[in-house]
């Protein structure tokens, strides 16, 4: 797969994996209807943005198997 791909997937363990997997989500407020981020949108670009505009954040935490044994 070429280029960049800025989407979300979803959860895609190993479908004989033998444990189950966490995933943390982590839903932001914030004072601006947009955030610019500078350079490649990657982790450390979108946390130098947040600063400054966060009011508010929350965490959820999943967890997933394909395995049926184990959920």
């Amino acid at each position: 797969m070429k280029g960049d791909y800025f989407g979300y997937d979803g959860p895609c363990p190993p479908w004989n994996d033998s444990i189950v997997h966490h995933y943390i989500f982590t839903l932001y407020a914030l004072d601006v209807d947009r955030l610019e981020v500078e350079d490649e949108l990657a982790a450390e670009s979108v946390q130098a943005a947040l600063k400054g505009h966060l009011l508010a954040e929350a965490k959820l935490m999943g967890t997933y198997s394909l395995n049926s044994r184990i959920r």
